[in-house]
């Protein structure tokens, strides 16, 4: 199974891009976006959103390798604020969804309030909850 950071190289060479320019395009100091290659550390869900965007690919496909056959807006929403619509949506209150996801409430709370930034395996879990793509769930929507 291909890896983040394998998919990340396969996009980038395809775009034509060096390691350096993706660097500079995500505003980074130096050469850190090798270590997205490398699979030392995974982007945040705001580097997923600008990788996907300069990749033109989707967050979905970076992730798990399913390309979409769907096309998103440049305009996101706020990851806090789209979890708290899509929970709102699904009927679910914070509670619940803590419970599905196997955390604390606080920590829950922390996600729709911004002060945490769920680990990707959460973020699998919520787009599964909330039965959208990961771009959805971080912000990205459709054309």
């Amino acid at each position: 199974m291909q890896k983040i950071g394998e998919r990340l190289k396969q996009l980038r060479k395809r775009e034509g891009y060096t390691q350096k320019q993706l660097s500079e395009l995500l505003e980074f100091q130096g050469n850190s976006y090798s270590s997205y290659e490398y699979n030392r550390i995974k982007p945040s869900i705001e580097k997923f959103i600008k990788l996907a965007e300069i990749l033109h690919t989707s967050v979905q496909y970076i992730v798990t390798g399913k390309e979409l056959s769907i096309e998103f807006q440049k305009n996101v929403s706020l990851f806090p604020q789209r979890l708290r619509e899509l929970r709102a949506k699904k009927q679910l209150t914070q509670v619940a969804v803590a419970n599905i996801l196997n955390i604390e409430e606080v920590t829950y709370q922390h996600y729709e309030y911004g002060a945490y930034e769920p680990k990707l395996d959460k973020l699998l879990q919520l787009a599964e909850v909330f039965d959208v793509t990961l771009d959805e769930l971080m912000g990205r929507n459709r054309k």
